[in-house]
């Protein structure tokens, strides 16, 4: 490792001007740590690679919306290290900067270590992939369980007097129920995520043993024939979808198109419909769909300001009305499985054909069964966890948010969201005790000020683009998860490292992961916020840091996309991919150079995006 290959020491990037002492809002042990007060832990930090985690957190993320990325640090290092024992890794530790969190893969490096971890990988990876259908089915029934529950979990407000009901049947206050049903929502959150991870890491490596598998039977052979060999299944995230098609045929078929298509806004359209027999009908329909698939996010699900189809019901109207003009057009927008699957099963036995070895064939066959009896997963737990469970947890915050606001200690229910999980205990039992005392809250003067520093902080974090990756850049970086679901590897290393010479104006072609076959030329539409997905326009390839599995109903609409990050086992390789999009996934900068309006070429069976005209 030489000295110049090395990108800049965490402990060097300074505060963005106007947020200093912006660590305070975080877990004490997110932020880099100051190597003047706690040197061992600095070099530790300094001599580790952190990746910029845009792939879930493309914009500054708040105290209490970093309770996912907290969840998933100790969570999947739980079942990769603890659990399933993986050999060679403990897990990803969590750092932020400005707002951003950075990831760094832990290693186990003492040999012998290594070696004991190896039996007790073996026998507890063999035991679920050989009964994954029935621990499968057993998944998706508690994870739905615990939904449901957390759904009913009651967040009671206080009382002028309690009932005399706790005298009567020797019950409590409902000041202890309020603390409990706040540890209660916290356990629940804990444990979707601890269930999150139950599969993810083994899904993960079974798809890296089957490409280093594949690579080693083929070589030469092209990420765009690999994915192709493991393409063509269903998942609950894109029955959410299937479901506004679904809709858009119904509003047809009844004849009420023209109504939908009148209103601007769903508030406006529900009268029309009510006086109409197909519109009663259509209406039924539209409300039969809400339970499950309406809680899906309006983007990524990771912070409160996505919001979801149930919360604003003209996201998914807007779908609606877009899908009925398309299909009256006569344009193909459903999910094109049959053709997805025959051209999976050519590609397949095409390659199938050269293994002239039968162990090899056998080798084979085994890989590929095991990959695609998993494939679902990732797009499945998405849709259990980021979606339907987030959505059901962010309506439990705000019901905390209005008893802040209802004593007093908050003015606006989401500025729940600029308090830690940690806090918000503090702040609970200080409500609860002052209304037994008759007092205002202590929180009262003590919030606001804090609220109010904090917004401020949260909207200079935007002002500032952080770096891909800090500390040591190893000369051959060869971590196969990361590679495959984020797109770091050694040439996008390469290229982060170039690009800070490079001037992005004079840049014609950006090089990337061929995530999904095909080549798409129009206008570029770079989305860097949830904004920016409301102006999504027909024809546009689609250019952002990362694409979440939640923005799949956008898919009929845009003829390509190009990521910063994401690997060919990542979500915005895997849907579109489903969705026969042309994607050019790991650019690593492709936000930087291209700009809203540029017309390119996203070539995702060679991975590589051609700049055709600036704008």
């Amino acid at each position: 490792m030489t000295k110049e290959r090395r990108f800049a020491d965490p402990h060097e990037i300074e505060d963005v001007p106007g947020t200093e002492g912006w660590e305070e809002m975080y877990p004490y042990y997110y932020p880099f740590a100051r190597p003047h007060e706690m040197p061992r832990t600095a070099e530790y930090e300094s001599s580790s690679l952190w990746f910029y985690d845009g792939l879930h957190y493309p914009e500054p993320v708040g105290p209490l919306d970093l309770t996912w990325d907290d969840m998933w640090h100790h969570t999947a290092s739980a079942w990769v290290g603890r659990i399933h024992v993986f050999p060679t890794t403990w897990g990803r530790d969590h750092r932020m900067i400005n707002g951003r969190i950075y990831i760094n893969s832990t290693d186990v490096t003492d040999p012998e270590e290594v070696k004991k971890r190896v039996p007790l990988f073996e026998e507890r990876v063999g035991y679920v992939l050989k009964n994954w259908k029935e621990l499968y089915k057993k998944w998706e029934e508690k994870v739905t369980k615990l939904i449901k529950e957390t759904e009913a979990l009651e967040v009671p407000s206080l009382p002028d007097v309690e009932p005399i009901s706790v005298i009567t049947e020797g019950r409590w206050s409902t000041g202890h129920d309020l603390l409990v049903a706040w540890n209660r929502l916290m356990e629940a959150i804990h444990l979707i995520w601890e269930w999150h991870f139950e599969f993810n890491n083994i899904v993960s490596l079974v798809n890296v043993q089957y490409v280093e598998a594949v690579r080693k039977l083929f070589p030469g052979i092209t990420d765009k024939s690999i994915t192709q060999t493991l393409s063509g299944f269903e998942a609950m995230l894109f029955r959410a979808t299937k479901v506004l098609v679904e809709l858009a045929k119904l509003a047809i078929e009844l004849k009420i198109d023209d109504i939908l298509l009148s209103a601007e806004k769903w508030k406006d359209v529900q009268v029309k419909l009510n006086q109409h027999d197909g519109g009663k009908k259509w209406l039924k329909a539209w409300e039969g769909a809400q339970d499950p698939w309406f809680y899906m996010s309006c983007a990524s699900g990771w912070y409160h300001t996505d919001g979801s189809w149930d919360t604003d019901f003209d996201v998914p109207f807007h779908h609606v009305q877009q899908y009925i003009e398309m299909i009256k057009k006569g344009e193909y927008i459903e999910k094109p499985l049959s053709e997805v699957l025959n051209e999976r099963d050519r590609v397949t036995a095409e390659y199938r054909q050269l293994i002239k070895d039968e162990k090899d064939r056998k080798i084979f066959d085994r890989l590929l069964e095991e990959a695609r009896k998993v494939s679902h997963y990732p797009e499945d737990h998405d849709f259990y966890v980021e979606n339907w469970f987030h959505t059901v947890a962010y309506k439990k915050f705000r019901e905390f948010g209005q008893i802040m606001v209802d004593h007093g200690v908050i003015k606006e229910v989401d500025d729940i969201f600029l308090m830690n999980r940690f806090e918000i205990p503090e702040v609970l039992y200080d409500i609860v005790a002052s209304w037994y005392c008759g007092v205002p809250p202590y929180g009262r003067e003590y919030w606001p000020p804090k609220i109010a520093r904090r917004k401020e902080i949260m909207e200079r974090f935007k002002e500032w683009r952080p770096p891909n990756a800090l500390g040591p850049a190893p000369d051959n970086y060869t971590n196969p998860v990361m590679i495959n679901e984020y797109g770091f590897d050694n040439e996008t290393i390469n290229r982060w490292l170039a690009a800070k010479e490079i001037k992005s104006e004079e840049i014609l072609q950006i090089k990337g992961y061929a995530g999904s076959a095909g080549v798409a030329e129009g206008p570029a539409r770079v989305c860097l916020s949830v904004e920016d997905l409301s102006r999504i326009e027909k024809g546009e390839i689609l250019v952002a840091p990362s694409v979440n599995p939640a923005w799949t109903a956008h898919f009929p609409s845009v003829k390509g996309i190009v990521t910063d990050i994401g690997g060919i086992f990542g979500h915005a390789a895997i849907v579109a991919r489903e969705y026969k999009i042309p994607a050019v996934v790991a650019t690593g900068t492709a936000t930087k150079i291209i700009k809203t309006g540029d017309k390119i070429r996203c070539d995702g069976s060679n991975g590589v995006v051609h700049i055709i005209e600036r704008n």
